[in-house]
């Protein structure tokens, strides 16, 4: 693949529009898309650390600074940890302190380069430093790539949950390179497919049944299978932003499954060895369908096809999957109290209506999520 897809988020009133370009060489397309706002600028460059382990550090610099020269640019670099234990207010502050002592300007620009995690928080800091400054995505892993480099959310954690401290804000675009999914460890890479396929459940019965036919190619990343997964997710997230910027209403449905996962991974305490998101998300997408189904909201054929799917993507899909984890139902409802859809003291849940259908649901009493959490913990 040597040309780039294009697709557009345009709200409905024209808030905001920027472009997410899907390919295999994010330089170039940095240079012949965004040359406009970069030339003569401040470029801060918040990076993972990935590409330390990789080794990959010095051809990352190397290009930035050839791409700054031509540019007449001037660029500072910054390596980020890229575990979700350190989104946090400490990581935040260090990363600020680093932009503002490098005299940071409001045309200048900040480019985060990792995943998910990076992404959020370096997000985060371009949206309160001097109350917002522009800057650009390249999402590097599978599930930013399809999910949280899309739509503006940023955010850190806080020990009483996860993402509660952020803001909306929208990126001048995004710049997905998918030659960068080759250097993932596979645990990361599956981890990834948890999003992917989450675009099915809750919007698109034709795309599940895409992912069911093709899953071996598209777990190997053969073209153009993996171009196509990837395009259609963000299509699919472009369209409900569009709509919800927000998530007053209709983007709620992208939480399927992440109210069970938020929960997980805050009783893991964050702990990558125990659980990543795309794996919360996972188990937490398999809850959900068994609650639909004893809620009588799926038929259960479809709801089995589509456990059947998070499987044939190599992902758990019950909570004694999670290493070294005990749970109790009193444990899991209060950390569904920390979720940020809670209104007026309801729990509300993102169920699924059958493939490619989710409602909102606020109706869940306690005592009936506490008999399922008694189930869940001990199937």
């Amino acid at each position: 693949m040597t040309d780039f897809k294009k697709l557009s988020i345009n709200t409905e009133n024209n808030s905001f529009k920027y472009s997410i370009l899907i390919g295999n060489n994010f330089i170039k397309t940095l240079k012949n898309n965004f040359s406009q706002i970069l030339k003569g600028k401040k470029i801060y460059v918040i990076y993972d650390e990935f590409f330390y382990k990789l080794k990959l550090h010095k051809d990352l610099i190397e290009n930035f600074n050839k791409l700054s020269k031509k540019l007449e640019s001037e660029i500072f670099f910054f390596k980020i940890k890229s575990k979700d234990k350190f989104k946090n207010y400490e990581k935040l502050l260090i990363l600020l302190n680093f932009i503002l002592s490098k005299r940071i300007n409001r045309d200048s620009i900040i480019i985060s380069i990792g995943g998910g995690v990076t992404g959020d928080i370096v997000g985060f800091a371009s949206s309160i430093v001097l109350r917002g400054v522009k800057y650009i995505h390249v999402p590097t892993t599978l599930l930013s790539q399809v999910d949280s480099s899309v739509g503006g959310k940023t955010g850190i954690n806080t020990k009483y949950g996860k993402n509660l401290v952020g803001t909306f804000y929208q990126p001048e675009g995004v710049v997905i390179d998918t030659s960068f999914l080759k250097t993932l460890p596979k645990r990361e890479l599956l981890a990834g497919f948890s999003e992917v396929i989450k675009y099915s459940f809750v919007s698109d019965k034709k795309f599940f049944n895409y992912l069911d036919k093709n899953y071996q190619n598209i777990k190997k990343l053969k073209s153009p299978y993996i171009e196509n997964i990837i395009f259609k997710s963000c299509q699919i997230k472009a369209k409900i932003v569009s709509m919800d910027v927000k998530e007053a209403g209709i983007r709620a449905l992208l939480n399927f499954g992440h109210t069970f996962a938020h929960a997980f991974e805050n009783l893991a305490n964050y702990d990558s060895k125990k659980l990543i998101h795309g794996e919360a998300v996972a188990i937490g997408m398999a809850c959900a369908f068994k609650l639909s189904i004893l809620m009588n909201l799926c038929p259960k054929k479809e709801a089995e096809k589509c456990l059947a799917l998070i499987s044939k993507f190599s992902l758990p899909t019950k909570l004694k999957d999670i290493k070294d984890m005990k749970f109790t139902p009193n444990e899991l409802l209060s950390r569904f109290y920390l979720d940020k859809k809670v209104k007026n003291g309801k729990i509300t849940l993102i169920l699924s209506n059958g493939i490619g259908s989710a409602s909102i649901k606020n109706n869940v009493d306690e005592r009936s999520l506490k008999k399922f959490f008694n189930e869940i913990i001990n199937e």
